[in-house]
């Protein structure tokens, strides 16, 4: 029976998908989320990039990669579930957006991956993967629960039943996060996308039953009942939910077998991980009694941890509801976050999502779980949403890295009490009471002891609200002005690192430059260390290095902006990045590797002219980033005292170093050669 249940590794899964597309823009929705993990195993499936075992070079790598992303990556959770795993925290530049469901939790569990591809005449075209799944932003959801998860992908131009809810879902989305909150570039991305596709009127079309996305704004029964209607009608209905109410009777299956009628029903008998049954014996009772209706339990296989005969058994948190028919043929399965509780199903209650789709039946199909005969011994109701109330605040946290600017907002009615924030670092200080519903800016102060906190961990505790500390995620702004996890090249390391041409050029480069903390953690024994060698004088610590790396620079920063990618060329020009010309510029005036004011100067002419080069190529970029390139402009500013020690140095000099500025920084014009 395993067998014929359809799995999959759920990474595996999604990097099929995608299939060596570029990756634009993603939305993801969960309840629970880790964004340590979610950084470290996810975004490596996601981004498609060969990645080191070490956690340091692992995390440089991937910051390179997400620069590539012309929108961005967000992911929108329930405020009261954050997962600090193993004290790992978030580091990259992905938006990450608490959100506050007042009737309920912020339940659903999905992907939206805006992929771009070239079609034969090497134009690019772009697709809308929508995967509705069961599993969380975690470690248990994404590598060790048994989870369910479906996928629909959306051409460009395409007619779809999924438009307007997804589009009902985005719009609802924005609206429910903090009044204040700052743009949404990804999901304005794929809002764009979709506004370009078309809608499916019909729920079948050419005898083909339509996706449906269930956005979660009315009661689960009548979405149903809408969309599937007399497909559902009369069918056998399997349901696999780990999640019941404290209560004496199902009242959501009640409902169900009220509605559609099913010749039978088979449910899930939910465990505990130490084996006990996971609902109310109360409840156990009112399913045995109801017509047509019986416990069941999924194939052993299925189950286990791994292939040794002692293994533990997976945790089961799919929540699927599976209709099928067998005379004609037919099965639709709902797959999603929604348990079999009233706060999933009603109107009001939780927010869930999901997808009704069509599944094809090459042979006759039966039910999954087999009966579940035996009477259980003990009884201990689970609620996956029980602690939601208690592990979160009100308190919302926001620093903008290019700014410098730290930010607080309090969600609540009630104006806030005096609250302490703390992180692992320790105390960073009190927040007197806060009024409800709108940003404050904080002093210099409370800014910069931000900022040094956010090296270390975007996490904090806050003291002072309710019966628990709550914990918070900092959302940051600005993340190409974040100075490099762990990673401080010097001038001529930036330089070289400019030239190197392949990935695995740069990664080997990275890891033989990491830091020991750097090669700490996980997978750091899979790193080999060793040290790269240079000879005393290198091709990189002479000017014809010098025009290379700056050459290779300028041509990224073309490429970049000619394919309208202005965020990555942001990182290389104006970011704190290990390997931007910002970092470059702050480092060569106290690089003492750098000893000769001469090897000084033409890093800085170097640099002066890709400026002028780039401002004259791609103005409006240029005008639009005002405010860094002011802040350029001071640092070139300091190869003034440079110029100042060389026209010192004999009385011939001045006049050397003025007609080396003026052909220096002019551009040479290619030279025809005649026939």
């Amino acid at each position: 029976m395993a067998d014929a249940i359809p799995h999959a590794v759920l990474s595996e899964r999604v990097q099929e998908i995608i299939n060596g597309r570029r990756l634009v823009a993603a939305v993801f929705l969960t309840f629970e989320f880790d964004p340590g993990f979610f950084e470290q195993q996810i975004l490596p499936v996601l981004l498609d990039v060969p990645v080191s075992h070490a956690r340091g070079i692992r995390l440089v790598q991937l910051e390179e990669a997400l620069r590539k992303c012309s929108g961005r990556l967000a992911v929108y959770y329930d405020a009261n579930r954050l997962v600090w795993a193993e004290g790992d925290s978030a580091h990259l530049d992905v938006q990450r957006v608490p959100v506050r469901h007042r009737t309920g939790v912020f339940h659903p569990k999905n992907l939206l991956l805006l992929l771009e591809d070239c079609d034969k005449e090497g134009q690019p075209t772009r697709s809308l993967v929508v995967g509705a799944l069961s599993a969380n932003l975690t470690r248990s959801g994404w590598w060790e629960n048994v989870e369910v998860a479906h996928f629909e992908e959306i051409s460009s131009g395409d007619a779809t039943r999924l438009k307007e809810d997804l589009q009902e879902l985005l719009s609802r989305l924005k609206q429910s996060t903090a009044e204040g909150t700052e743009t949404h570039p990804a999901l304005e991305e794929i809002r764009g996308f979709l506004r370009d596709t078309g809608q499916r009127v019909k729920r079948v079309s050419r005898g083909n039953f339509q996706p449906h996305f269930y956005a979660g704004f009315e009661s689960f029964p009548d979405f149903l009942e809408r969309c599937g209607g007399g497909l559902l009608h009369g069918a056998h209905l399997e349901i696999i939910s780990p999640y019941f109410d404290e209560a004496e009777v199902c009242a959501p299956l009640e409902e169900l077998i009220r509605r559609f009628e099913p010749k039978e029903v088979r449910i899930l008998l939910p465990r505990s991980p130490a084996g006990e049954v996971a609902c109310g014996e109360a409840i156990y009772r009112a399913v045995r009694k109801l017509p047509n209706a019986k416990w069941g339990r999924l194939p052993a296989a299925l189950l286990k941890l791994g292939a040794a005969e002692r293994a533990n058994d997976r945790f089961v948190h799919a929540k699927l509801y599976r209709f099928f028919k067998q005379k004609p043929k037919s099965e639709l399965c709902f797959v999603g976050s929604v348990n079999l509780t009233r706060a999933a199903h009603q109107k009001g209650g939780n927010w869930e999502t999901g997808l009704l789709v069509e599944v094809e039946c090459p042979s006759t199909p039966e039910f999954w779980l087999s009966l579940e005969d035996t009477k259980p011994l003990r009884f201990q109701h689970q609620d996956e949403t029980e602690a939601a109330a208690s592990g979160g605040t009100p308190l919302m946290v926001r620093y903008y890295w290019d700014r410098n600017v730290a930010e607080v907002f309090w969600d609540a009615k009630d104006v806030s009490p005096v609250l302490t924030l703390t992180a692992r670092q320790g105390e960073l200080g009190q927040l007197g009471s806060l009024k409800s519903g709108r940003w404050v800016t904080l002093d210099a102060v409370w800014a910069e002891r931000l900022k040094e906190t956010l090296k270390e961990t975007s996490f904090l505790t806050v003291h002072g609200y309710g019966d628990r500390d709550g914990l918070l995620l900092v959302q940051e702004e600005g993340m190409s002005h974040k100075p490099s996890f762990l990673f401080q090249l010097t001038v001529t390391e930036i330089l070289r690192y400019w030239a190197m041409l392949t990935p695995a050029q740069r990664m080997a480069f990275l890891e033989a430059k990491a830091p020991e903390v750097a090669l700490g953690g996980e997978g750091s024994e899979l790193v080999a260390r060793f040290k790269t060698t240079l000879a005393e004088e290198t091709f990189f610590d002479r000017f014809a290095g010098y025009f290379h790396s700056f050459n290779c620079l300028e041509r990224d920063v073309r490429e970049q902006l000619g394919a309208g990618r202005e965020k990555e060329a942001d990182y290389r020009l104006f970011g704190r990045k290990y390997d931007s010309l910002g970092t470059l510029l702050d480092r060569v005036k106290n690089d003492t590797t750098l000893t000769d004011d001469v090897n000084l100067y033409v890093i800085y002419l170097c640099a002066r002219q890709l400026c002028t080069e780039i401002r004259r190529s791609f103005p409006d970029y240029w005008r639009s980033r005002r405010d860094d390139v002011k802040a350029m402009e001071l640092q070139l500013a300091d190869s003034l005292a440079v110029r100042t020690r060389l026209a010192a140095k004999n009385p011939e000099m001045p006049a050397f170093v003025d007609w080396f500025d003026q052909w220096f920084l002019r551009r040479a014009s290619p030279v025809e050669v005649g026939t």
